[in-house]
């Protein structure tokens, strides 16, 4: 979710077999041609994905959409939560906050890497 111009989207392929780059601004999706095969423009507020049918949810630097986001994971998905400056990013909320947003239990692993602040939540169903 908001994926911007596609940055991360390698790492993201490395680890899973299909990612699915999605933001709401056109412009951004463009920009991400290159890096991006499988783009969707969609708010995620409201995300064009089947209940229960995501493996995981990147959000990066990204607004919080608790309720879109546990509707959208598998039952065994998880949500990676990344704060890429820590503290001082625009969009910066705490693991636990987060946690807490998400409806049921959401036990997380987290970590900080240099000024970045991450979390990896699994909805406990």
């Amino acid at each position: 979710m908001g994926s911007g111009t596609g940055q991360f989207t390698r790492r993201l392929t490395s680890a899973f077999p299909t990612v699915i780059s999605l933001d709401l601004s056109e412009q951004m999706l463009r920009q991400a041609a290159g890096r991006s095969p499988s783009r969707v423009r969609a708010d995620a507020s409201a995300l064009p994905v089947a209940d229960a049918s995501i493996a995981a949810v990147a959000a990066i630097d990204m607004l919080l959409f608790p309720t879109e986001t546990a509707r959208v994971l598998a039952a065994d998905g998880v949500l990676l939560w990344i704060n890429q400056l820590g503290q001082d990013g625009p969009l910066y909320l705490p693991p636990e906050d987060v946690a807490a947003a998400l409806p049921g239990r959401w036990p997380a692993t987290e970590a900080e890497a240099g000024w970045g602040i991450w979390a990896c939540m699994r909805g406990a169903h």
